[in-house]
């Protein structure tokens, strides 16, 4: 897990200049526990902190930095997977320097500017996240899943290590028999060697596998833990919780979300991004409850299994198969646009410098996506293509990953080991075709935890936010204070009218209660963060 940062530079930087340096981003950093190592040479200092409670019983990780001083070179690998995310920013605070760390605060608490990206906001409302290499700040970018960060001689160049090869030779039948081994294999590997260690459950029978083979490796009870929900649908859902856990006799910690504003704080500042669902309130409040209650450093879990067999991605309808734009056609059938809703939202001023911004679609990477996607014969392969580059890494792993570290804790699935994700890619080609392998997952799956429902189920990672509606009961001083008119005027980004009037019609309509959460949670983070502009 690495918890890092540093500063490269072409000079040659005082070593008393990097060791202040190194000291304010580590003070930053070390709240996540750890031991510090730091290494400083004439212009150039990284510091890394490192915990024992996170190694692995076997080692599986490669490693993602390289830094070699004689050739003034340094490597960063982020896996495709998402985790390890690193956020940088070039020519800072001098041209040729290259400044990186773990968390963007830790880039913040040397003064880099704090201006707001705009243009990152309106992706963001396309499509459910912040696309990388973007983040909320217009100067600080993060390194995309896959891909290599390389300083080399004051020059960055960021370029693809990996990428998703879906058109493979194996056959459904081999990529299944290679999975039970690997799934067993790679989950007793990721285990701890203390008992500090719990399952994130949902329902779903792919998290529910991997907490039976930790059981059946550990022959020690450790706790199930999951995001408790009332709706009739989640029936399958808790039936198969329920089995797992008196099968294997686990304790069951049930987390039940509380709909208060003010733990929107915590979220924000552990994402460090705005967000337009109640999505990552739920994974805040799951796993701090987690941690108080359990103490536990590591968490396993089933993250990303259902992205990777296929099981996300939508079929190209015949009315889009023509367009070109394979990224709209991604975007128009897995996220809600939140365009029509926000058109009158925004400020004269912020719609204006909208108008003129350059989109994330025209970035390099965007493009990239899009051509690739483009490249598959099958339409259905290329749509699944972008679901795995748009939704693995930076809509479902990142928040998982950078809200546990803020509790102490990492999140582990032997569904993101790099041998299982190639197998389960593998079986997301026959899924177009076939769909008998789920009932041999199924059979797989059974054989660990008899008695799973035959209905495929999972409990919704969402919270209520009725209380940000405003008014009654629910109504705080933090929502009163974020949404003011006069906070609104001050920040600039919005028509504090037209937010009003978005409070007081509020109805039972999805589009309304993300623009609502977007709202709120783009003002709060500029309140977090001291945002200085935006642009």
């Amino acid at each position: 897990m690495p918890v890092l940062a540093g500063w490269l530079t072409g000079e040659q930087v005082p070593q008393e200049v990097i060791e202040q340096t190194l000291t304010a981003m580590g003070e930053v950093l070390a709240s996540h526990g750890g031991e510090a190592a730091r290494t400083i040479q004439p212009g150039a200092g990284l510091i890394a902190f490192a915990d024992t409670a996170y190694a692995m019983q076997q080692q599986k990780e490669a490693a993602v930095l390289d830094w070699v001083p004689e050739r003034r070179t340094l490597v960063y690998r982020r896996p495709l997977s998402g985790l390890h995310p690193l956020y940088y920013i070039e020519n800072w605070p001098a041209e040729g320097n290259l400044l990186f760390a773990s968390e963007i605060k830790a880039l913040l608490a040397l003064g880099a500017p704090r201006r707001l990206h705009i243009a990152a906001l309106h992706a963001l409302t396309r499509y459910g996240t912040i696309p990388a290499p973007w983040t909320a700040f217009k100067d600080i970018h993060i390194v995309p899943a896959g891909s290599i960060l390389r300083w080399q001689h004051t020059n960055v160049v960021l370029s693809p290590s990996s990428d998703f090869v879906m058109e493979t030779p194996d056959s459904a039948a081999q990529n299944l028999e290679r999975l039970e081994g690997l799934l067993s294999s790679s989950c007793q590997a990721m285990l701890p060697s203390h008992d500090q260690l719990v399952a994130l459950v949902g329902g779903d029978r792919a998290a529910l596998l991997i907490a039976a083979l930790a059981a059946q490796s550990k022959q020690q009870a450790f706790p199930l833990a999951t995001l408790g929900a009332n709706q009739p649908f989640a029936t399958s859902a808790w039936h198969n919780i329920q089995t797992t856990s008196d099968r294997y006799q686990l304790p069951l910690l049930e987390v039940t979300g509380v709909d208060q504003p003010e733990f929107w704080q915590a979220t924000i500042l552990g994402l460090e991004a705005p967000c337009r669902d109640s999505r990552p309130l739920a994974i805040h409040q799951l796993l701090h409850t987690v941690s108080t209650e359990t103490g536990a450093r590591v968490v396993l879990s089933g993250l990303g299994s259902q992205t990777l067999m296929g099981l996300t991605s939508k079929r190209l309808p015949v009315a889009l198969a023509q367009t070109s734009n394979r990224l709209a056609a991604q975007r128009q059938l897995t996220q809600p646009d939140l365009t029509q809703t926000l058109q009158n939202i925004w400020s004269s001023d912020a719609k204006q410098l909208l108008q003129s911004s350059e989109a994330w679609e025209e970035t390099l990477h965007a493009r990239k996506l899009q051509r690739r996607a483009q490249q598959y014969t099958d339409d259905d392969l290329g749509m699944h293509y972008l679901d795995l580059h748009l939704n693995l890494a930076d809509l479902l792993v990142h928040p998982f990953y950078q809200l546990a570290l803020q509790e102490q804790m990492l999140i582990r699935s032997p569904y993101l080991h790099p041998p299982i994700m190639e197998t389960l890619i593998g079986l997301a080609r026959p899924l177009q075709d076939d769909l008998s392998y789920r009932k041999k997952i199924a059979e797989m799956i059974n054989r660990y935890i008899p008695g799973l429902s035959e209905v495929p189920a999972k409990l919704p990672l969402t919270l209520p936010t009725s209380s940000l509606h405003g008014g009654g009961p629910e109504a705080n001083e933090l929502l009163e204070q974020v949404l003011s008119p006069v906070i609104i005027q001050n920040i600039g980004l919005f028509d504090s009218t037209a937010v009003q009037t978005l409070q007081k019609s509020m109805q039972d309509d999805q589009a309304s209660e993300q623009a609502l959460i977007f709202i709120f949670t783009t003002q709060l983070f500029c309140m977090l963060f001291g945002i200085e502009e935006w642009v």
